[in-house]
């Protein structure tokens, strides 16, 4: 359902999309650190490191615990419908060193040793020189490892502290259960939802469950603004629609709004995020996309013609008060009476969208039509 339903164009401004992406494969040796953090088996580590960005999911766990910024990470957001792809800087967890082993019978045969050189806190000059390991010393840059022509360093990584963003919030009255967040979730963070919020112990923060809820129900928590202006929106046509408000029900956001003196239901073009449930739902199609402007149009005439009615209606119920007074319960009755022939003749004519002369003409046959009994009465 969630794929019937969502607009990816209408949401383009919204959208940002991370990701990971190799840049400095010469700098790699193959320490394993990204594929090991990696939640979604996206990096193999063979010579060098491989992601299939077709599978990153933009948690940037990888970058954290790159030691040798191999990695970059980068976010994708587009500028009207052009795509704009920027670099965010990521900072960079501190590994901690396990173990240093060096073949020193390979060190005798290399007289340039330029892993003495590479090293920044010379653990290497101390290891080949004094046979001494000092692993509080070792940073884990593995630029010994990297300058090392014989391959005969290896050190040893294990996964430092990774830093993850905050889960997405959400809202309940927007969410339609249509599973989309649970199907895409790489760690089922999203499984709690719609009950509950998302799982903060195993979310990565990559928010694919936001870019693709329908109804914008989860968002990053730095979401900007859904932009209230699109091309097309839904639109109730008056002709077809027989005022069951099966689609007030059924608007997840709460676009469809029911007319105070008629209840009958109109669609709010800047409220509206186009999900499409309401002209589902709806038993006689009487729902459809018109560019936004005329949609404005016509519920500001509706609105206006609302208002008008609302206010003749009080005028004449005032006016009938005056007139002949609730005294006596014959005429609590009749002023009863009056109120549901109103109410009713407006319901009618306001789905027929016919407001005008007919409405006030029918409101003054009521009038008159009370007037005469009363007179009769008092005869």
């Amino acid at each position: 359902m969630a794929e019937a339903h969502f607009r990816f164009e209408d949401r383009l401004a919204n959208v940002r999309i991370n990701f990971a992406r190799p840049e400095r494969s010469e700098e790699c040796v193959a320490c394993g650190l990204c594929a090991e953090v990696c939640p979604v088996d996206a990096i193999e580590v063979r010579e060098r490191v491989e992601l299939d960005e077709d599978r990153c999911v933009g948690c940037s766990l990888c970058v954290q615990a790159c030691p040798r910024r191999v990695l970059r990470y980068y976010e994708l957001e587009f500028n009207g419908t052009e795509p704009r792809v920027r670099p965010v800087r990521v900072p960079r967890a501190e590994p901690e060193v396990r173990s240093i082993r060096v073949d020193l019978h390979a060190c005798e045969d290399c007289e340039e040793r330029p892993c003495l050189d590479a090293c920044p806190t010379d653990v290497m000059r101390r290891v080949i020189e004094e046979h001494v390991i000092d692993l509080d010393a070792c940073r884990g840059c593995l630029e010994c490892v990297k300058a090392c022509p014989h391959d005969a360093v290896t050190v040893e990584l294990d996964v430092p502290e990774l830093e993850t963003r905050d889960p997405p919030e959400l809202n309940r009255d927007m969410c339609v259960e249509c599973g989309k967040c649970r199907e895409v979730c790489p760690t089922g963070a999203a499984e709690p939802v719609p009950g509950d919020e998302p799982d903060p112990e195993s979310c990565i923060g990559c928010y694919i469950c936001a870019a693709y809820c329908p109804t914008e129900a989860l968002k990053r928590p730095d979401h900007r603004p859904r932009p209230r202006r699109v091309e097309e929106v839904y639109f109730i046509r008056p002709d077809l629609c027989i005022g069951c408000r099966i689609c007030y029900e059924a608007c997840p956001v709460g676009a469809v709004e029911l007319e105070e003196a008629t209840r009958m239901p109109v669609i709010s073009p800047t409220d509206c995020v186009r999900c499409g449930l309401c002209a589902e739902a709806c038993p006689t199609s009487a729902i459809e996309t018109v560019p936004t402007d005329r949609a404005e149009r016509e519920v500001r005439r509706v609105l206006v013609s609302n208002a008008f009615l609302q206010t003749l209606r009080e005028c004449l119920l005032a006016r009938a008060e005056r007139e002949f007074g609730a005294v006596t319960e014959r005429e609590r009755r009749l002023k009863r009476r009056l109120e549901r022939e109103l109410d009713r003749k407006l319901r009618r004519e306001v789905a027929r969208r016919v407001v005008r002369k007919a409405a006030e003409e029918a409101l003054r046959e009521l009038i008159l039509e009370v007037g005469v009994g009363d007179d009769r009465r008092r005869g």
